[in-house]
């Protein structure tokens, strides 16, 4: 298990390198990439658009708010694609070499981690520019995104155990990630859908979280322990489901593929 662990972040680590080799800013695509999705939606909303959320006195109150969930829907959706797909991606690898499916899957985890907690550190020093107040609260952030991402990697090892049997899943799952975005108050307010759809927030995983980032952001308020229980037993649930999933069907899949 150690040296599979140890082969993950090998995995991870070449990711990170390889990623953006050809490129003309090569690795300063990481930190340009966040960059720029901040400045977007920064100018276009607050600047442009003079969109201001009244319960904070600051310009670019409406930032504050969408900033971090949109930097960590970024994050969990990219795992879900790359997950979806890593089984299919790695056929070949799978069935030559006597590595588990589960460590290439793993250091998809690890390099996205790191990389949304770049983002994030961008989107502090953004709160740092517009003279928002950063507290000691801000630090619950990184066992909320560990969570997430944890979340993350059990939905998408789930879904890739499936698409080897249904290759339709893999074309489907953007189509899936962009209504699931739309149906999670991320760019408009929550209480567009608590007063006629309550159920869209109840069993959306992902809404518990960036509720969690959008409070922490406005208003450096800690995680309710009702948020954080309620959080942690739904990650733990499916990881729990994903490992048993995993077990159950991997020797299956590495026939048909």
């Amino acid at each position: 298990m150690k040296y599979n662990i140890m082969l993950a972040f090998s995995f991870a680590k070449r990711d990170f390198k390889e990623r953006y080799v050809g490129t003309g800013l090569g690795r300063f695509w990481y930190i340009l990439s966040p960059i720029i999705t901040i400045l977007i939606y920064t100018v276009v909303f607050s600047d442009f658009m003079k969109m201001k959320l009244a319960i904070v006195d600051n310009n670019y109150s409406y930032s504050i708010y969408l900033v971090p969930g949109l930097l960590a829907w970024t994050s969990f959706s990219t795992i879900l694609i790359r997950l979806n797909s890593s089984i299919l991606d790695k056929a070949n690898l799978i069935k030559k070499i006597s590595v588990p499916a589960y460590v290439y899957q793993i250091s998809i985890i690890i390099t996205e981690f790191a990389l949304v907690l770049l983002s994030y550190t961008l989107a502090l020093i953004f709160l740092f520019i517009v003279q928002h107040p950063i507290t000691l609260t801000f630090l619950y952030l990184i066992p909320i995104l560990f969570l997430q991402t944890v979340l993350a990697f059990a939905l998408g090892v789930i879904f890739s155990l499936f698409t080897p049997f249904f290759k339709d899943f893999k074309e489907a799952m953007p189509v899936v990630i962009q209504l699931w975005f739309w149906l999670t108050p991320i760019v408009y307010m929550k209480e567009m859908l608590a007063n006629k759809y309550p159920f869209l927030l109840t069993y959306n995983p992902f809404f518990h979280f960036a509720n969690i980032y959008q409070e922490i952001f406005l208003y450096a308020k800690a995680p309710s322990l009702y948020d954080a229980a309620m959080i942690t037993v739904i990650t733990v649930l499916l990881l729990i489901l994903a490992g048993y999933l995993y077990k159950k069907m991997i020797v299956t899949i590495k026939d048909i593929l």
